[in-house]
């Protein structure tokens, strides 16, 4: 099943739209904890002031936190999500930097990027999505360059937290809330995600999990061979 723009557009009119406990306490965990633990790990791979590409920035409620110590491009699939974008921070980013693209296709020529990032995008591909989006990704970084993913995995907090989100939705009735699009593919194996790298021409240089984002993500380094 392919994730695809209407149900990125869904998701992210109910979140403009929608006030909800879990919709709190999912920004109080973009706002706070995830940026300090991003710019932990970009410190250990990407020069300050370095060119780096968002690619699925959502809203961007990351992005000011990084925009502050690097050269930060935003871009999301989803047009509602842009939209958000531009109201909340084109006049701190710059409007020409925060644009509606798709991962598999971005508007930048190759080698451009010394760092791509992601959080919380790539479990929402099929397995040749995420070859797609991992080639594309690799074609905007130069040689030497890192992509830098934020994944999911099967154990990890928030999965357990949207399990019991969605039991105790169906108790409610109402309007359907959609809490995010299909995660079709949580992070499972390790070993698996360096065969896929190194298919690329990409080399993993770190795939962690712990307590600096409070164990919601694998937290995935790859670097660029050629």
């Amino acid at each position: 099943m392919t994730v695809g723009r209407d149900d990125w557009d869904v998701y992210w009119r109910q979140q403009n739209s929608v006030t909800k406990t879990y919709g709190k306490i999912a920004s109080a965990y973009r706002n706070s904890i995830i940026p300090r633990s991003l710019i932990k790990t970009l410190n250990d791979y990407v020069a300050q002031n370095g060119r780096i590409l968002h690619a699925g920035a959502g809203e961007g409620e990351v992005d000011i936190n990084i925009a502050t110590y690097w050269n930060l491009f935003s871009i999301d699939f989803s047009a509602q999500a842009i939209s958000k974008h531009h109201f909340l921070h084109s006049s701190r980013l710059g409007v020409d930097r925060i644009s509606q693209a798709d991962i598999f296709e971005l508007p930048f020529p190759s080698k451009c990027f010394d760092a791509v990032f992601n959080l919380g995008v790539m479990e929402h591909f099929t397995e040749i999505e995420i070859y797609k989006a991992l080639e594309e990704m690799k074609r905007v970084i130069r040689v030497g360059g890192r992509i830098i993913i934020y994944w999911p995995p099967v154990w990890g907090l928030s999965v357990f937290v949207l399990r019991i989100a969605k039991w105790l939705l169906k108790l409610k009735p109402g309007e359907k809330i959609i809490l995010h699009p299909p995660e079709i593919n949580l992070f499972r194996s390790t070993r698996n995600l360096s065969k896929v790298m190194s298919a690329v021409g990409l080399t993993l240089e770190k795939c962690s999990f712990g307590i600096g984002d409070l164990f919601t993500h694998q937290i995935i380094v790859a670097r660029r061979n050629y």
